[in-house]
């Protein structure tokens, strides 16, 4: 299937009426998924699709990009129709056509252009409407997660209090601390799971599975929409471990992640800051400071303090993308005991006023995401 110059790829319907995708367009890597509706000889279908270039160093879109096509189904041969485009919160509009045909062969340069035939009117219509129907907000714009969303200067986080409950947070614990292999640094002890020697390519990194207790969380928050299901589920997972008045120099995670991350804390609290976005320190490639222990990136002017602050508490999940996670690098000072300030978006909430403080104790996190991969040997996307 090709489409305007929009994707090329393989397109399965299934009988169960899902739909697959997967890009096959150069140097493109992407897939989709969506579902399909027949009325009598017309077919129409839906797809979510996430693709991107393989060799880009921006990051992909937050959400994926909505297609759907109308046409009716020949018996054989090509198959041309109308080719849509959804954007968030407006009407479909017809951005041009797609074309198809049935072929074990991937190469689509000899695809013939048929002109559209014309549709029944009142077919067309039963199969936009039943598209309609079946057609949901992506899972973070779902409503479900509206009550969690921080409003504010910056968009895209959400906080979750009790995402576990106290009795799971200590197996959680108790299970790290009798499994953990840790990376002993200066800022916290560290160790990542998901991903693990380089690609012969040199182009990515080799998926390695997670162990069950985290797979368990990974499915519970696709279950919930973090990670939109075209992804399948994140495949990276990283601890950190902070003992009191250690914490992490303000940095940006980079492109080389699906832009969202999800934080689960265990044992102690700490304020996690979102600092002013500064529009020249994007990052054009992935670089480490070996000094802070992050991500390198250009120094913040003298006195810059937070934009957002948020007092995550034990069992708490934390996510945050788009524009908060592109944008507007993220830290925990190094502080044996936090104070209260008026940045506290949700201190209210848990009964604490500015002026207060919290001395801290030791604090394990878990940092969830998607690693995206840069060549197609042994895809994570």
């Amino acid at each position: 299937m090709q489409c305007e110059d929009a994707v090329l790829g393989r397109v399965h319907f299934t009988e169960a009426g899902e739909v697959i995708y997967l890009t096959t367009a150069g140097d493109l890597l992407g897939r989709g998924l969506g579902v399909w509706i027949s009325d009598g000889p017309i077919l129409g279908f839906q797809v979510d699709i996430f693709q991107y270039e393989a060799t880009s160093k921006k990051h992909v879109q937050t959400e994926p990009h909505r297609f759907r096509g109308v046409g009716k189904f020949p018996e054989r041969g090509n198959w041309v129709g109308e080719w849509h485009f959804l954007a968030f919160q407006q009407p479909p509009r017809v951005v041009g056509r797609f074309h198809a045909h049935r072929s074990p062969n991937l190469a689509m340069s000899t695809l013939a252009r048929k002109p559209l035939e014309e549709l029944p009117a009142k077919a067309k219509s039963n199969v936009l409407s039943k598209l309609d129907k079946l057609t949901e907000p992506f899972p973070m714009l779902h409503p479900s997660w509206v009550p969690h969303h921080l409003a504010g200067k910056i968009d895209d986080v959400h906080y979750v209090r009790n995402f576990l409950e106290p009795k799971q947070v200590e197996e959680f614990e108790r299970i790290i601390d009798k499994t953990c292999d840790w990376e002993r640094m200066r800022t916290r002890d560290t160790q990542e799971f998901g991903s693990s020697s380089q690609c012969p390519c040199g182009r990515s990194l080799m998926r390695a599975a997670l162990p069950a207790w985290q797979s368990t969380l990974v499915d519970a928050l696709g279950t919930l929409g973090v990670f939109h299901p075209v992804l399948f589920p994140a495949n990276s997972v990283r601890l950190n471990a902070y003992k009191p008045g250690q914490g992490i120099f303000p940095h940006l995670d980079g492109p080389v992640y699906f832009p969202r991350a999800a934080i689960i804390s265990l044992g102690s609290h700490c304020i996690f800051d979102f600092y002013p976005s500064l529009e020249e320190e994007l990052p054009k490639g992935f670089a480490w400071d070996r000094d802070k222990e992050v991500p390198a990136a250009p120094e913040l002017p003298p006195g810059t303090k937070p934009q957002l602050s948020l007092l995550l508490e034990p069992g708490s999940l934390l996510v945050f993308s788009g524009d908060a996670f592109i944008r507007h690098r993220h830290g925990i000072k190094a502080v044996e005991e936090d104070e209260i300030t008026k940045e506290v978006k949700n201190a209210k909430d848990i009964g604490l006023s500015v002026g207060d403080s919290l001395r801290r104790g030791r604090r394990v996190s878990l940092t969830i995401r998607h690693l995206l991969p840069r060549c197609n040997c042994s895809p994570m996307f």
